[in-house]
């Protein structure tokens, strides 16, 4: 498959699903190879990452949550660039590792546009199954807590680099009060020193400092 037919393909059947999402109220952003849906306090979006698998055009759908107010708060010390900062998600990842834990399990292969109504009523079936619960359930902060602080020694597939698991987990925990907050700081600061050899631990500690002023409400500076 030509990379003009790749192209071609691929924005077919991205005007397919967002006809059928716009109910929902998404609307395709082409930028970023998804479709939004913009709150008052959170963005709702649903990713297809677009691969090349000689011949066929192979999609995988993502799923995250953007909480608007853990993120100011983590970008106060992410050194990520501004205008990388608007669009970081809080939760979420590829649908078929929410599920299965392997990306490919929940994967559409598009080799020409006949195929177009087809792979868009799969997508679209796997959007109101999976990814609107989803959506749903962790629009919540204490949806967030809950997976994130719960069980914080181990690994979740909804933030799973350390740094942004532990960053987001201490964030939430902090918003919604947890009474174990200071033992959270421990554990996680004992993983960033264990992470990438202690390349985040500064930034984290930087967090910590950035949460004295952050109350359960979120009105803190």
């Amino acid at each position: 498959m030509t990379l003009v037919i790749r192209k071609q393909l691929k924005s077919a059947l991205f005007r397919s699903i967002e006809s059928r999402l716009s109910v929902y109220g998404f609307t395709l952003k082409t930028s970023k190879d998804s479709l939004v849906h913009r709150g008052e306090d959170t963005t709702d979006i649903f990713q297809l990452v677009c691969l090349d698998g000689k011949p066929s055009l192979d999609v995988q759908p993502n799923v995250a949550i953007r909480n608007e107010r853990v993120e100011r708060i983590f970008h106060k010390i992410s050194g990520f660039d501004v205008k990388n900062q608007s669009t970081t998600p809080t939760v979420g990842g590829a649908i078929g590792v929410l599920l299965t834990e392997d990306a490919r399990s929940c994967e559409f292969y598009l080799e020409s546009e006949t195929e177009i109504m087809i792979v868009t009523d799969a997508i679209v079936q796997v959007f109101e199954n999976f990814a609107l619960p989803y959506i749903k359930k962790y629009g919540s902060i204490h949806e967030i807590d809950l997976e994130l602080n719960s069980n914080p020694h181990e690994r979740s597939p909804h933030r799973a680099a350390p740094w942004l698991r532990c960053s987001t987990g201490i964030i939430v925990a902090k918003l919604v009060g947890r009474s174990n907050f200071d033992q959270l700081s421990e554990i996680y600061s004992g993983i960033m020193i264990n992470s990438a050899n202690g390349f985040y631990f500064r930034k984290f500690n930087a967090l910590l400092e950035v949460l004295q002023s952050i109350d359960v409400m979120g009105n803190g500076q």
